[in-house]
């Protein structure tokens, strides 16, 4: 099995092979999910931008070079972009988003609840953030990139994305300690 990060894989995903870009989809979509959802605090808007992620990975992959960066910072990138823009059109239009949270009958309602309640917290302390200590804690800790990775897609030094980490945590502490969530 072929890694689909490597430069052979890339290579064939630039030469249109439907398995590797598939497996690519694969790799990363739960992921990007994760970085949208916590960056535009509405689950559909996440599903929507990381089909869009997809689509204009796709249609740039030809443009894709491994030497300037790994192909999941390129990835987060084009995600990254794609939330901001969210963002500025969110402030031209003025909606009230319409919440459907249906459960199937076997779902255990009081795990649900305290899921839901756990997600709702994050997002909302998250929001509290600078948008780049947002990306830096959402990118480390919920998609569990490395390092290095975050730095080069935010364009980055190491060391800033660990000064942005350690203040970011220091004031979502505050905040859930101001809330009395249990963090720990």
């Amino acid at each position: 099995m072929l890694e689909a990060t490597t430069p052979e894989a890339i290579a064939r995903a630039q030469s249109g092979d439907a398995s590797v870009i598939t497996a690519l989809y694969e790799q990363y979509r739960l992921g990007v999910f994760r970085y949208l959802y916590y960056r535009v605090g509405d689950q559909q808007a996440a599903e929507d931008l990381t089909s869009e992620v997809f689509l204009r990975m796709i249609t740039a992959l030809d443009s894709y070079r491994p030497q300037g960066s790994s192909f999941e910072a390129w990835l987060y990138q084009i995600a990254r972009n794609l939330a901001i823009d969210h963002h500025r059109k969110a402030v031209l239009r003025n909606f009230i988003p319409l919440e459907e949270n249906l459960m199937g009958e076997f779902q255990d309602v009081d795990k649900t609840v305290e899921r839901n309640l756990s997600h709702e917290h994050l997002r909302r302390a998250l929001a509290r953030l600078s948008d780049i200590q947002r990306d830096v804690v959402v990118l480390r800790f919920v998609n569990g990139l490395p390092i290095s990775v975050v730095a080069k897609t935010l364009h980055k030094s190491e060391d800033a994305i660990k000064s942005l980490q350690r203040r970011a945590l220091s004031t979502l502490r505050e905040i859930l300690t101001e809330w009395e969530v249990n963090y720990v």
